[in-house]
């Protein structure tokens, strides 16, 4: 799928499209030979703590039937914080202000010269600016899966080094591994990281698991759980840090107790709802791997797809921390009341106000909410 306040539309002269350039040749590499905690380069940041300042998610007209929904719940509920907005033309951004409609939140268009999908998530990861610094750093992955064969997944290699040249203290550098941004969950302590990271690296980029762990470390500047163990899907579709040391697992069981056998099958999921052992299984094991690592481990209500790839997941969301409180933009789903409500219920007994965003559209498309948005600034 060729996816995905106010400033003026930006379309950019020969002179920046030959800083690109000149970006993809100098950008600085993160890899085994240098250190990636600088003077000025901090670790990875969190997923739950601290206020969003500043967002970034992608548009392009293709993905509108996937994308509108989920935006215009999610953007018409922010609070005045900035989201950069990726598009590939001015009358992107223009279709896309107009399905969401007012907002409190600055929607800032960025035209970029390449190819991107709706999925921004992946594209990079965001590291905190550290000693004394202001500049965010953006490390993005050796390259991109799929580039070779999707030309718009490789214009997503671009997203980070577009975002540098256009965002004021945004920097961007580019790691010898190979990684999507979906494969962490982290809450600025301890980074979880999907296997998938482990299959991608082993034997290419590093030899050995403790090196990967090793250079991950370096790189993120916290503690790695490479888990052994999970579903083979990006890890908001299972598993949430949610703060003071706590993670939400996701519960196919759970959702098996509370619908009856009906209601599971009717829930449109492809390949139908999946709630063998061996799933359970996976799922458990994700939450023993958190306990081990010493977080206490809450779970919630999910329902997998036996396709392996949709699940009606309410772990895929975005998080924010501000005046003393705590809001999460949950995904829900038409035709999911029951699993919708006993999800919400989940996350606020952990404190968080919940704001739902109905992500029945992208949700077919193997992705949610945080696929689809990135956090590049927290207070």
């Amino acid at each position: 799928m060729n996816n995905h306040p106010h400033s003026n539309l930006l379309r950019w002269p020969l002179g920046i499209l030959l800083g690109i350039a000149a970006a993809l040749v100098a950008m600085p590499l993160l890899g085994k030979g240098s250190q990636a905690k600088t003077s000025t380069v901090g670790a990875l940041q969190s997923d739950c703590e601290g206020a969003i300042a500043e967002l970034v998610i992608h548009y392009t007209p293709d993905s509108s039937a996937v994308v509108s929904v989920p935006y215009r719940d999610f953007l018409r509920q922010l609070p005045a914080v900035k989201v950069h907005v990726l598009v590939q033309r001015p009358q992107d951004f223009e279709q896309l202000k107009a399905f969401v409609g007012d907002t409190t939140c600055s929607l800032c268009p960025l035209v970029v010269n390449h190819g991107i999908t709706s999925w921004s998530r992946d594209r990079w990861l965001a590291l905190h600016p550290a000693g004394g610094a202001r500049a965010v750093t953006l490390v993005a992955p050796q390259g991109e899966m799929g580039a070779d064969v999707w030309p718009a997944r490789k214009g997503d290699e671009s997203a980070a080094e577009s975002l540098a040249l256009a965002v004021a203290d945004v920097k961007a550098a580019r790691s010898e591994l190979y990684f999507d941004g979906g494969d962490f969950v982290t809450d600025g302590e301890t980074a979880f990281v999907t296997p998938n990271v482990r299959r991608r690296n082993l034997g290419l980029t590093v030899q050995t698991e403790a090196e990967l762990k090793r250079r991950l470390e370096r790189l993120l500047g916290q503690k790695v759980v490479l888990l052994d163990t999970a579903l083979d899907h990006h890890a908001g579709m299972y598993m949430m840090a949610t703060g003071n040391r706590t993670v939400l697992v996701g519960d196919p069981r759970a959702a098996r107790d509370l619908l009856s056998a009906a209601e599971a099958a009717a829930l449109p999921l492809k390949g139908g709802v999946d709630f063998s052992e061996a799933t359970l299984a996976a799922f458990d094991a994700v939450a023993r791997q958190c306990e081990q690592a010493g977080y206490r481990v809450v779970r919630i209500p999910l329902a997998p797809g036996g396709d392996g790839r949709t699940y009606f997941t309410y772990l895929n969301a975005i998080l924010d921390q501000r005046e003393g409180g705590r809001v999460v933009y949950a995904p829900t789903f038409d035709g999911a009341g029951r699993l919708n409500a006993a999800a919400a219920d989940v996350w606020k007994s952990l404190g968080y106000e919940v704001r739902p965003v109905n992500c029945t559209s992208s949700y077919r498309y193997f992705g949610s909410l945080r696929c689809l948005v990135s956090v590049l600034r927290r207070a």
